[in-house]
């Protein structure tokens, strides 16, 4: 039986461990999964704390304790899914937050992505490792990818259908003082912009392919990944450079990190396409069952 939500719990069954949160500031981050545990969590967006149930919460949740040496200057809660937040401290929904060294815009208004997703972040650091010359950002979002390639000198080319979401992503790079005609922001339906690089010849040393579960479309083209996965896939390798690098990760709960191995390695023994398969990384704060199915595929000239 799961503790009521009203009552806090024990501290070592919610906040990360004083080494966890040290290891994360260390790598010049401060956007993480605080504390968690079955039916809450507590996300740390710079400096504001913010708390999601998954049911209502009859008092107020603990505070950071003293061994993690902080205290934010912003708290507030919000139901899983609801229109509203009520702010204990404070009176803003939005932030700018540091990962990895990079700076980011954060919008916490209820019912609005936060611009940020942490439990990418080692795929991004594994990006930079990667030190690309050329990036393909696919389903970009607010680019946080296509911004750290960028801070490697990689040229970048961020699609994404919203051109909302890409307006973000341009404000992350001129944060970061990533400026300039290599930095590319197409506002555009992905499936159709796939086979144009191809006629065109353009080739990446690495691609990102990171598509939503579900996402209306322009013209009756609804995205359904359990449709669109394959195509998308058979669509990107003849742009990724011999051993250049592919991230795949899908975000469904249906996937397992199994199930996506599988669904590759069918793929690409189909294909006959020589390849080596890599598991996606995973943050020290992000619990597995909150990780996405991730993999890299390396193409083997």
């Amino acid at each position: 039986m799961l503790p009521p939500l009203g009552k806090p719990p024990a501290q070592d069954s919610l906040w990360l461990s004083p080494k966890v949160w040290e290891q994360i500031l260390a790598s010049q981050t401060d956007a993480f999964l605080a504390a968690h545990r079955w039916g809450i969590r507590a996300e740390r967006w710079g400096d504001t704390l913010r708390w999601i149930s998954s049911r209502p919460i009859s008092s107020p949740p603990s505070s950071p304790p003293p061994s993690l040496h902080w205290q934010p200057s912003q708290i507030l809660i919000q139901e899983e899914s609801s229109p509203t937040a009520t702010f204990l401290l404070g009176n803003t929904y939005q932030a700018e937050v540091m990962e990895l060294g990079q700076r980011y815009e954060i919008d916490l208004t209820p019912g609005t992505a936060p611009g940020l997703f942490p439990d990418q972040r080692e795929n991004r650091r594994h990006l930079a490792s990667l030190r690309p010359a050329r990036l393909l950002n696919l389903f970009a979002h607010t680019c946080a990818f296509g911004v750290l390639a960028a801070s490697t000198g990689a040229e970048t080319l961020n699609i994404d259908s919203s051109a909302r979401s890409l307006a973000r992503g341009k404000s992350n790079y001129q944060r970061n003082q990533l400026t300039g005609t290599q930095h590319r922001f197409w506002a555009e339906d992905v499936r159709r912009v796939l086979p144009r690089l191809s006629r065109r010849g353009e080739t990446f040393d690495t691609i990102i392919l990171d598509p939503p579960t579900f996402a209306h479309g322009g013209r009756g083209r609804s995205f359904r990944i359990q449709r669109e996965l394959e195509p998308l896939l058979l669509a990107c390798f003849p742009l990724l450079a011999p051993n250049g690098s592919l991230l795949l990760s899908i975000n469904q709960a249906q996937t397992t990190p199994a199930d996506l191995l599988s669904t590759i390695q069918k793929i690409l023994s189909r294909e006959a396409i020589p390849a080596q398969i890599l598991p996606g990384f995973r943050p020290p704060d992000i619990p597995e069952e909150r990780m996405p199915s991730s993999l890299w595929i390396v193409r083997q000239s």
